[in-house]
C-alpha cells in the first residue's frame, strides 16, 4: 500500500518578500527543508560559485550587502525570481537612477516618473532654461545690497 503525503498546509510563498535577505532565505529554506550546507550544496551541483563563508555571511545579514549576481544565482536554486528578494528590487530602482549606467537624461526621466511626473513641459527656442526640471540659477547678488 502506497503511503501519501500529508498535505502542505502552510500558505504558498508569496511573490516577493519585503524581509531582508536573510530573513527571506530563512523563510525559502525552512519551507523547502533546506539547512543553509544544503544550499551550499544545491549550488556547488548547478555550478554557482558562491563560498561557504560568503553563503553564510548572506543567510545570516552579515558581511558586505549582496550583489545583483549573487541574488540571480541564489533565486536561481530555490526555485524563485530574482525580484523575490527585496535587495535586488532596490538594486533594480538604483541602477535605473545611476547616470553612470542609463545616462544622465535617462536616470532623470526615470527619477521624474518615480515621483509621479509624466509630462514634463518642453523648453521655449531661445530660452534654454524655460521649462527646466531644475531650479532657477542663484543670483549672486544679495537683497542687503540691491
Amino acid at each position: 500500500m502506497a503511503s501519501n503525503p500529508l498535505p502542505d498546509r502552510r500558505p504558498p510563498l508569496p511573490a516577493v518578500s519585503d524581509e531582508p535577505l536573510s530573513v527571506a532565505i530563512s523563510a525559502i529554506l525552512d519551507r523547502r527543508g533546506i539547512s543553509v550546507s544544503g544550499l551550499g550544496s544545491l549550488l556547488r551541483a548547478e555550478g554557482i560559485a558562491i563560498s561557504r563563508t560568503r553563503l553564510h555571511q548572506l543567510c545570516s545579514g552579515t558581511g558586505a550587502p549582496p550583489t545583483a549576481e549573487q541574488l540571480e544565482r541564489l533565486a536561481s536554486v530555490l526555485g524563485v525570481s530574482p525580484g523575490y528578494f527585496a535587495e535586488y528590487r532596490l538594486w533594480r530602482v538604483r541602477a535605473l537612477l545611476d547616470p553612470a549606467i542609463v545616462g544622465f537624461d535617462r536616470s532623470m526621466a526615470n527619477f521624474d516618473r518615480l515621483r509621479g511626473r509624466r509630462d514634463l513641459p518642453t523648453g521655449h527656442e531661445g530660452d534654454p532654461y524655460s521649462g527646466s526640471r531644475y531650479p532657477d540659477a542663484v543670483s549672486s547678488q544679495s537683497k542687503e545690497r540691491a
